[in-house]
C-alpha cells in the first residue's frame, strides 16, 4: 500500500506543478499587489482543488482510505482484527482476486476453509478453478484436493479438453483427487496429446487410447493416422508407426 501511495502521491505532484502554472497565469495582477499573501493563499488553495480535480478525472480516485471502495486497507484490517473469522478471510480473498491478486487470494482461501469448511460458496470455486492456465494454477489445484472442494468438479471437466498440457492434465490430477475423474476425461485428454508436437506424449495417448478403450475417441486415432503420415519421408519413420491399427483394433475388440 505504501508503494501505492507513494505512485499516487507522485502523480498528484507532477499534475500541481501543470496546474500551478496555469493558475499563476491567471491571477489577477492588482490583488496580488494590494495583498500578496492574501493572494497566494488563494492561489495555493485553487492549485489545490483544480490539480486535485485534474488528478481525478484522469486517474479516478485512489484505493487507499477514505477514497477506495472496501479494499484492501478496510478487508485486510477487518480480516487481521478477526483471524478466526473465516467470513472475513474469504471476502480478503474475493478482493484480492478480483485485482489480480490471484496467489494472495489463494491462501485467504485456505485460511478461511481451514477455520471453515462452509464458506466455500460458487465465487471461491470459480476463482480456483479460473486460476487454471495461470502460474497460480499449482496453488488452486492444491486448494481444491486440500479443501475437497467437489463443486469444483463442474469447472474442471471441460478443461480436460484444454489444448494446453498443464491445464488438461491439472484438471484430471485434481479431478482425481477429489474422486471424480471419469473416463470421459481421461479420453478427453488423451486425445487433445494427439496433437502434441512431443512425440513422446503422442506415441503414450495413442497406447493409453487403447487401454481406455473408449469407441468416441475413434475418429480422432484416425485423423491423428493422417497428419502422422505427412511427417515421414524416405529417410525417417513416421512418429506413430502403426500404432494406430494397433490401437483401434484394441478398442474394436472391446465390447
Amino acid at each position: 500500500m505504501a508503494n501505492d501511495l507513494g505512485s499516487t502521491l507522485a502523480r498528484m505532484r507532477a499534475t500541481l506543478d501543470r496546474a500551478g502554472g496555469a493558475v499563476k497565469a491567471s491571477k489577477p495582477v492588482s490583488v496580488a499587489r494590494k495583498r500578496p499573501k492574501l493572494t497566494i493563499g488563494i492561489a495555493a488553495a485553487a492549485v489545490v482543488v483544480v490539480a486535485a480535480g485534474a488528478w481525478i478525472a484522469v486517474e479516478g480516485l485512489p484505493d487507499w482510505a477514505p477514497f477506495g471502495p472496501k479494499t484492501f486497507a478496510e478487508l485486510a484490517r477487518h480480516a487481521k482484527q478477526k483471524p478466526n473469522d473465516a467470513v472475513a478471510q474469504r471476502n480478503l480473498g474475493h478482493a484480492q482476486f478480483a485485482a489480480g491478486r490471484r496467489a494472495r487470494a489463494m491462501r485467504s482461501y485456505d485460511r478461511a476453509l481451514a477455520l471453515d469448511p462452509g464458506v466455500a460458496d460458487e465465487r471461491l470455486v470459480s476463482n480456483a478453478v479460473a486460476t487454471f492456465g495461470r502460474r497460480e494454477q499449482p496453488k488452486a489445484e492444491a486448494l481444491i484436493a486440500k479443501h475437497q472442494l467437489v463443486a469444483a468438479a463442474k469447472g474442471l471437466e471441460p478443461l480436460t479438453r484444454s489444448q494446453r498440457y498443464a491445464v488438461r492434465w491439472g484438471a484430471v490430477r485434481t479431478l482425481r483427487k477429489l474422486g471424480k475423474d471419469t473416463r470421459s476425461a481421461y479420453v478427453h485428454a488423451y486425445v487433445a496429446d494427439l496433437s502434441s508436437q512431443d512425440c513422446d506424449v503422442r506415441q503414450r495417448a495413442m497406447e493409453k487410447l487403447g487401454q481406455v478403450g473408449d469407441r468416441s475417441a475413434l475418429a480422432a486415432i484416425r485423423r491423428a493416422k493422417v497428419e502422422d503420415a505427412k511427417t515421414g519421408g524416405w529417410f525417417h519413420g513416421t512418429c506413430l508407426g502403426d500404432r494406430e491399427e494397433t490401437t483401434e483394433k484394441a478398442i474394436l475388440a472391446r465390447r
